[in-house]
């Protein structure tokens, strides 16, 4: 659920770009090229060393390698196929997430990696039943709505109350109020307070429910009747029901509030709840020692929707870069582990499991690659790690045929499958990327399908992921030191992390 990977600072903090056309995409591919041939026609000496070596010891050899694997045989369009039209909604736990489970494997068995397993684990079920959200006063409609992720089910006769305008559902915001939200519903648009931080849906649900709400009615930003569903709660189901409504019918309530019209609401659904199991898909690109990068991407997706921008784009993307590095045959010193976690948007429960599972040797783990809803690549984001600046802006040198306009950056974020590893210090090396315009606007809606995909910034996404991600591994030594304790402290509190992690109750009460 990533865009820009920024979903700290909110999902609609997204900016645009348009998609480059083949001809571009073509470009990229012989400039890739250009540098392999540049570093083959050095001097007479340099020739005869390099006969000596492995040829991908030089940089441009590797990237053209890989790169070129991608861009000559990329299968991203016929996976995102099957993921969308075949197998389509893919919640965690269900019918459809263990298809995608199977066919994921059974592509990775085909790519040639090696060690391709599952790993179970166990996780708190949701899965959504009958829903209706209706205004009831000052006249009577059906809203466009959906039930909010690990959402609760309302009593049998439902839940009947006034609304209130809770604005952006910050606590100085929440404060204002008084104890008005008691027993009312409290509206909350996506966003960020003028002056104030993001926050995800889950802290707003955690701010209202203290002050007395009987529900939550969340409000997309995104016109076109399109309510926007997402998990409301981590490690079970939410204090009180919550829903997802859309731009439209939320306004169409502010106005009647703000006209001093009483707004009542009714919301009425039955979800079931209770232990599931699901699992991660896992493969392997062999290194030379124990040491290895995990490239990762979640594989679940909304049941409302066939999950194309959301995160078809990110588990296409990396198993595109896994077929590239595997036909390479390329031998870095750090193994290459290939990671499809499930249980993200119900709440991360794949990616916390796998962390949880593989503690023991997350010190040889030399970074996190996490691809969420990519698109155009524009640089890398290395979180918290500036000590690393020297590194990542050299490799970033070499990849200027990708044409990056972000450069690198050190900033901090959570709210994706990397947080299980950035909170136990295993250096977080994000893609930094940007959808199409229009696509951004589908994530957790019905509508996102594939037809939303532009399939060219995938490609080029491609081969740079496995670029980076062998640039990570290949080295003898690592380029990125994990971070102790103490430093994951001080990045949390440097960022103002502190009451976005408490929905997890996860480092800051361990």
């Amino acid at each position: 659920m990533n865009l820009l990977y920024e979903e700290s600072e909110g999902i609609l903090m997204k900016s645009f770009l348009r998609v480059p056309n083949m001809s571009h995409l073509s470009l990229v591919v012989l400039l890739l090229f250009a540098l392999h041939g540049e570093a083959s026609a050095r001097g007479p000496r340099s020739r005869d060393v390099a006969r000596e070596k492995d040829p991908l010891n030089d940089r441009g050899a590797r990237v053209a390698l890989v790169a070129g694997n991608v861009f000559s045989g990329s299968e991203t369009r016929e996976n995102m196929r099957i993921l969308c039209d075949e197998i389509g909604g893919r919640l965690s736990g269900s019918e459809g997430g263990q298809k995608a489970l199977s066919f994921i494997e059974s592509v990775l068995k085909r790519y040639g990696l090696s060690n391709v397993h599952q790993e179970q684990y166990q996780f708190p079920g949701w899965f959504r039943g009958p829903f209706r959200c209706e205004v009831v006063s000052p006249e009577r409609f059906a809203m466009h709505a959906l039930a909010l992720g690990n959402t609760p089910s309302t009593p049998p006769s439902g839940v009947e109350a006034e609304v209130i305008d809770a604005v952006h559902g910050n606590p100085v915001e929440l404060d204002r109020l008084g104890d008005a939200l008691r027993g009312k519903f409290a509206l909350v648009i996506d966003g960020a307070m003028p002056g104030g931080r993001w926050m995800h849906r889950s802290e707003v649900m955690l701010e209202v429910s203290k002050r007395g709400a009987v529900g939550l009615l969340f409000q997309t930003n995104e016109p076109g009747q399109l309510p926007m569903t997402g998990t409301c709660w981590m490690n079970g189901t939410s204090p009180i029901p919550g829903a997802g409504i859309s731009k439209e019918d939320g306004e169409w309530i502010r106005r009647q509030l703000s006209r001093g019209e009483n707004v009542t609401v009714r919301l009425d659904m039955t979800n079931e709840t209770g232990p599931a199991t699901s699992a991660n898909v896992v493969g392997e690109v062999t290194g030379q020692s124990s040491e290895f990068v995990i490239v990762g991407a979640h594989l679940d997706a909304w049941d409302i929707g066939r999950g194309a921008v959301d995160n078809g784009t990110g588990a296409v993307v990396v198993l595109e870069a896994a077929r590239a590095l595997a036909k390479s045959g390329a031998r870095p010193a750090a193994s290459i582990r290939f990671v499809f976690f499930m249980g993200e948007e119900s709440g991360l429960y794949g990616s916390s499991a796998y962390a949880a599972a593989h503690e023991a040797e997350l010190s040889r783990c030399r970074a996190m690659m996490n691809c969420d809803m990519e698109g155009v690549p524009l640089g890398i984001r290395a979180m918290g790690q500036e000590e690393a600046r020297p590194f990542f802006e050299s490799l970033l040198a070499s990849l200027k045929s990708f044409e990056l306009t972000s450069g690198f950056s050190t900033r901090v974020g959570i709210h994706g499958d990397h947080q299980a590893f950035l909170l136990r210090g295993v250096p977080v090396v994000n893609p930094v990327s940007r959808l199409e315009d229009e696509s951004v606007r589908y994530y957790h809606t019905s509508a996102d399908t594939y037809d939303k995909v532009t399939f060219g910034p995938l490609t080029s996404g491609a081969a740079f992921v496995a670029a980076v991600a062998l640039e990570l591994a290949w080295p003898e030594q690592r380029a990125v030191a994990s971070l102790d304790e103490a430093a994951v402290k001080k990045l949390i509190h440097e960022n103002n992390l502190e009451e976005a992690l408490k929905v997890w109750g996860d480092w800051l009460e361990r």
